[in-house]
């Protein structure tokens, strides 16, 4: 049995013998060579947000009276559809002073909801955050907010944002529209995580 790859979450897999960019808007593109243990050396195509990490945060809400949480119909560029996401948004450094407070604001904007217990389900081990993609540099750190209130006085959303806000969502037709495909993966990953949480406290 093949040991030769093991675990490794510190981004230590690979020596990076060279990195240029190839592109840079919006999306950066990275032109990245890496070398391998066994010597060989490939070319990839590496892509993301040309930010310090964390990237972005991801916002799982949940209502312990009711059992329900808040999701978004957002509009996908990449695949130009409509999918159901928690609330999520860049960590700008120019406006935000902590992930946590990209989150609190992107919970405003987006969901129109505020206060509640904010809790980080970023595990110890991933300090820099979750990789969003096996070819993107971008990482996120996933919350859980309980019980927020709505927000009277919501934070404007960005220009280019196309949302809906779903409220009251049984966590029963949560699990269906992930098992169906319709939920983007760093949700996913969000929700299993406060989801698991939620249940170690007895709160579902």
């Amino acid at each position: 049995m093949d040991t030769e790859l093991e675990i490794n979450t510190e981004g230590t897999a690979a020596k990076i013998l060279v990195e240029t960019i190839s592109h840079k808007r919006f999306i950066t593109v990275w032109n990245r060579q890496t070398q391998f243990k066994d010597g060989r050396i490939i070319e990839w195509d590496v892509v993301g947000h040309h930010t310090p990490y964390p990237t972005f945060v991801v916002v799982f809400t949940f209502n312990t009276k009711t059992k329900t949480t808040s999701i978004l119909k957002e509009y996908a560029q990449g695949t130009n559809e409509i999918k159901y996401t928690c609330v999520a948004g860049s960590v700008d450094r120019r406006k935000h002073q902590s992930p946590l407070e990209s989150a609190q604001h992107e919970l405003s904007e987006e969901a129109r909801l505020t206060g509640g217990e904010w809790i980080c389900l970023l595990p110890e081990g991933q300090k820099d955050g979750i990789s969003e993609l096996k070819w993107g540099r971008n990482r996120f750190v996933p919350y859980l907010c309980i019980d927020p209130q709505q927000d009277n006085e919501p934070r404007q959303r960005d220009e280019e944002e196309c949302i809906q806000v779903v409220n009251n969502v049984e966590i029963d037709d949560l699990k269906r529209f992930i098992t169906k495909g319709e939920m983007m993966l760093p949700s996913v990953q969000t929700s299993w995580m406060a989801l698991e949480y939620l249940s170690n406290l007895g709160l579902l």
